[in-house]
């Protein structure tokens, strides 16, 4: 597996513009451009037609139902706090993205 880590939200749209992943794990709380209005953004077709559909599982320390329907709402995938329970991460990557890991 490959990986992108950004700063922000902003970094994120730059790197989904260079290169199409399988998924994106999107914190919510960000500097410059925070994971709302990057998912809006992805989501919106901007950037193109696969982005458009990568899916998109949320990362945040707040647990509160209303956060997790916003993220829902926008049309997140999945949602998950922290902090991230290895197990928790591989179950939601498996049934969002039907993607096969295996974990040596």
């Amino acid at each position: 597996m490959s990986f992108t880590v950004v700063e922000n939200g902003a970094e994120a749209i730059d790197a989904l513009k260079k290169e199409v992943y399988n998924f994106v794990l999107m914190d919510l709380q960000m500097p410059i451009m925070d994971g709302y209005k990057a998912t809006k953004l992805i989501r919106s077709g901007e950037l193109g037609q696969a982005v458009g559909k990568i899916p998109i599982i949320a990362v945040t320390a707040d647990a509160m139902q209303e956060t997790r329907q916003r993220v829902m709402d926008l049309g997140m995938n999945d949602y998950m706090t922290k902090p991230v329970k290895k197990e928790t991460l591989l179950n939601k990557i498996k049934r969002c993205c039907d993607i096969e890991l295996s974990v040596a």
